[in-house]
């Protein structure tokens, strides 16, 4: 064979091998980005690449929304159908996995500039003070390109030369799927499967929260570390998004979701203090379910160490509509004249909770036999 030949038959060989790692990454689309184009693809589930589908759907659907929810995992337990007893819009629920404010941000400016809402409902999870952004954790926590305002051809080719890896794991994964919603909800049915199949007994704490519950204690015992160069860029997110809301006349609402107490000890102190108060001067009147209240001491009340349940939910929604809440201290309204005093009782139940660990080792969480725990309802 000629040297030419051969150059040529290199060239076709590579030529061919591009076309093929193409082909198969196109037609398994093993994290769902080219079905995602039309917006219209619902069967997408949390392992997908669930942003650039919202923000697809939100593209071409959004005559179907008066207001959008914004959040982390945490705010996919928000039920469109109940939220519209806030203020009857109708909403989609846009929330991500590993919430942060730079999605946020994103989200906000292109719903703003592009989908005519009348409100943005931003769900603050506590978690988003760890870190700005999430796209280092892989594809699927990358700010989607329509949205960052970067190269629609750039990400379309990447996704193209994804590792085949991928695909090949798509096509021999027989696990069951969960799908979101059409209007954005998370599906939870294999958490409240769980749920029955292990309430009452030491596996549902012991396999969903121990693990991570233990490595937070260690903030009972020093102190959480400081976050104020992660909150600074936080707030100044939230500025710009409180600025685009104004601009555009959009109503922005901010409030803070439910959090297990478990969770709650691996953020306590003053960086996240710090940051509610910023919150409050931005926003205004804040609604804040992060509180030390009985339904978070109940392990029962979420499916993990992070995220609630729908009643818990639905809970929220009520008690922000102005309906009374059974469970003490489930919620208050922050604003400028009683944050302060809402964070010296914070920093007082801390106290009470270190003085309890340093005691017994542990946290008095609750279980099925007390009166913390909010009734399954969806479950069922």
């Amino acid at each position: 064979m000629t040297m030419k030949k051969w150059c040529i038959s290199f060239v076709c060989l590579i030529a061919a091998s591009l076309l093929a790692i193409m082909g198969i990454n196109y037609f398994v689309d093993p994290l769902g980005y080219f079905r995602s184009q039309g917006g219209d693809c619902y069967e997408l589930d949390e392992d997908d690449y669930l942003r650039e589908q919202k923000a697809q759907h939100i593209k071409h659907f959004s005559e179907k929304y008066d207001a959008y929810l914004i959040g982390g995992s945490k705010a996919g337990a928000l039920r469109t159908e109940k939220l519209k007893e806030l203020d009857g819009y109708n909403y989609y629920n846009c929330w991500v996995m590993s919430g942060n404010f730079q999605d946020y941000e994103a989200y906000t400016k292109y719903i703003v500039e592009h989908a005519a809402p009348k409100k943005i409902l931003l769900q603050i999870s506590t978690s988003e003070i760890k870190q700005f952004d999430r796209e280092s954790r892989g594809a699927i926590y990358e700010t989607p390109a329509m949205l960052a305002g970067t190269s629609k051809a750039a990400e379309y080719v990447s996704f193209l030369f994804k590792n085949l890896k991928l695909s090949y794991e798509e096509l021999t994964d027989d696990s069951v799927r969960y799908p979101c919603l059409e209007t954005g909800e998370r599906n939870l049915t294999k958490y409240y499967d769980y749920f029955e199949k292990n309430k009452g007994t030491d596996e549902y704490y012991n396999f969903l929260m121990k693990k991570k519950v233990d490595q937070f204690y260690e903030y009972l015992e020093s102190e959480t570390p400081d976050k104020s160069a992660v909150t600074s860029e936080c707030i100044a997110s939230l500025k710009r998004m409180k600025t685009l809301c104004d601009t555009h006349g959009v109503e922005f609402q901010v409030f803070f979701g439910s959090l297990f107490a478990g969770q709650m000890i691996g953020y306590e102190g003053d960086s996240l203090y710090d940051f509610m108060r910023q919150v409050v001067q931005v926003a205004g009147d804040t609604w804040c379910f992060n509180t030390f209240n009985d339904v978070a001491m109940n392990v029962y009340n979420y499916y993990d160490i992070s995220h609630y349940y729908y009643e818990i939910g639905d809970m929220m929604i009520d008690t922000m509509a102005g309906k009374p809440s059974k469970y003490y201290n489930f919620g208050i309204l922050l604003n400028k004249d009683n944050v302060e005093q809402e964070i010296t009782k914070r920093r007082t139940y801390l106290g009470e909770w270190k003085q309890y660990y340093k005691e017994h080792g542990e946290l008095p969480f609750q279980g099925m036999e007390d009166g913390s725990l909010v009734p399954k309802v969806y479950g069922t």
